[in-house]
């Protein structure tokens, strides 16, 4: 109570008009802005309407050109994309395709040890860049002119244009000191909140886009309990728990995500196959999609059905599949702060669904997310909790989470067979062979018992119906460009 009251007092001082602010909260508090050193998706609702690239997307027209008009294929299949002309950062500064080339040195740059540099990877001599082994003179992208972009590739990436919409390649300045997005920084009160004005140079939304407040707020019911306040004008999550509760009221918005939910196996178990089949058919999935009022039914891969020949590949529970074990052995299940209410009580109903079904024990480890991803990083545990947002809406995009260099690569997977269907899915040309393959990659991380798939997500909001012109899209990306009070 005491924390909810200090919030209360804290949105109290704002200095501007209530009515015209926008309330939403962040499950942590950001450890910087830089968009380019962007490591999970908690922050990028914030950072997204901070900084923005060539596109967006949007889920019935695709991309959408933003900073950029348009990108063309020449014969050599290399890229050729042209800014918008005349665009000017926050501070009135010229933006220019060299702030584009700038911000990718930076991203590639060894020193800085990036995150997702790996989405630059297929350009030509990006990776030996990253390695420390060629200069950033030999980066295959170039200005032709200062609204011009060529890039060159080293490998077939026929999905590059999905990359210029994500936050995480958008151009910054050095100093961060400017934004191209619909909103600049106003103020950031450290432990509270930070500030957000709007970018009156940025050249797309709505004239009339209110002030917005980020809280920070790491419990979704203390998050609930200040919507329900009217303190919060969108909840970005609701506990499971509510949805029966506030599923017909006119503020609760069901969105399908295009997400890649599992359990994974670390090192650990990495020999014991017998061990991971009994962890994967002891668990009664129809009962978990009940509980959790959910849509997708987990032990099903949580890809849209229409991307494979028929449905998505699914386990079922059966515990005629469960081997035979003598084992007395307790296992590490670990999972992230960031979960919130809902992975507490998920993690504790596994570990119940075990022990009763298999006879596995296991014990429950939560940890903030940054601790979480070291550990992921450095030793992953017998069995970790792991969600992914691919960076683009497709199942090449999904599946690359396992491959070798993507950072997101916690099963450890180093596999000719797996890398081969990945390059076959990345050159494949018509639909068919496109769903053909991304079977393939998902059979073979289920078949070979590498994870246990949690099924398809949706996201389950509340927005107060005094704003509109927000649009969340199937990627998770919060687009706030044309957000205005409702007449």
């Amino acid at each position: 109570m005491k924390f909810i009251l200090a919030l209360l007092l804290s949105i109290a001082s704002s200095s501007y008009a209530a009515d015209k602010i926008f309330r939403l909260h962040l499950s942590n508090e950001p450890s910087g802005l830089d968009p380019n050193k962007q490591r999970t998706s908690s922050s990028s609702y914030l950072l997204g309407n901070l900084y923005r690239n060539f596109f967006t997307f949007d889920d019935q027209k695709g991309l959408v050109p933003d900073l950029g008009s348009e990108c063309k294929r020449d014969k050599k299949q290399n890229l050729i994309c042209t800014l918008k002309k005349d665009l000017v950062w926050s501070d009135n500064t010229p933006l220019t395709a060299d702030d584009f080339i700038r911000t990718y040195k930076k991203i590639l740059s060894p020193k800085n040890s990036v995150p997702r540099a790996d989405l630059l990877f297929k350009l030509k001599n990006a990776e030996e860049i990253y390695r420390g082994k060629l200069g950033d003179d030999a980066l295959g992208v170039s200005a032709p002119d200062k609204w011009t972009l060529k890039f060159e590739f080293e490998k077939p990436d026929p999905e590059f244009e999905y990359n210029l919409a994500t936050s995480i390649l958008a151009p910054t300045k050095e100093d961060l000191t400017a934004f191209t997005g619909p909103y600049k920084l106003k103020e950031w009160k450290k432990g509270q909140k930070i500030i957000l004005e709007p970018n009156a140079l940025y050249k797309n939304g709505h004239p009339k886009r209110p002030f917005i407040e980020f809280l920070f707020i790491e419990e979704d019911t203390v998050a609930l309990q200040l919507y329900e306040k009217n303190e919060l004008q969108f909840l970005r999550r609701l506990p499971t728990l509510f949805i029966p509760r506030y599923k017909n009221h006119k503020d609760f918005h069901w969105f399908p995500v295009t997400r890649l939910d599992y359990l994974g196996f670390g090192p650990e178990l990495a020999a014991q196959e017998d061990l991971r089949k009994a962890f994967t058919y002891s668990l009664n999935y129809a009962e978990l999609q009940k509980i959790f009022s959910s849509e997708g039914r987990p032990g099903c891969i949580g890809l849209p059905d229409s991307w494979f020949p028929k449905n998505a590949p699914c386990f079922d529970f059966d515990l005629k599949k469960v081997p035979s074990l003598k084992n007395t052995k307790s296992y590490t299940l670990m999972f992230s702060a960031l979960g919130g209410e809902d992975h507490k009580r998920a993690t504790e109903w596994l570990q119940n669904q075990w022990q009763k079904n298999a006879g596995i024990k296991t014990h429950l480890e939560v940890k903030d997310n940054k601790i979480f991803l070291q550990i992921l990083q450095q030793e992953p545990p017998a069995l970790f909790r792991k969600g992914v947002s691919p960076d683009r809406p497709t199942c090449l995009s999904s599946l690359e989470t396992f491959a070798p260099t993507n950072p997101e690569n916690y099963l450890r997977i180093k596999s000719p067979e797996y890398e081969g269907i990945l390059s076959s899915l990345a050159l494949a040309k018509t639909t068919q062979e496109q769903k053909k393959w991304c079977l393939a990659g998902a059979e073979y991380l289920m078949k070979n018992h590498l994870m246990i798939p949690l099924g398809a997500i949706h996201f389950s909001i509340l927005v107060k119906p005094e704003f509109t012109g927000w649009k969340l899209n199937q990627m998770n990306q919060l687009d706030l460009s044309n957000l205005h009070p409702r007449p």
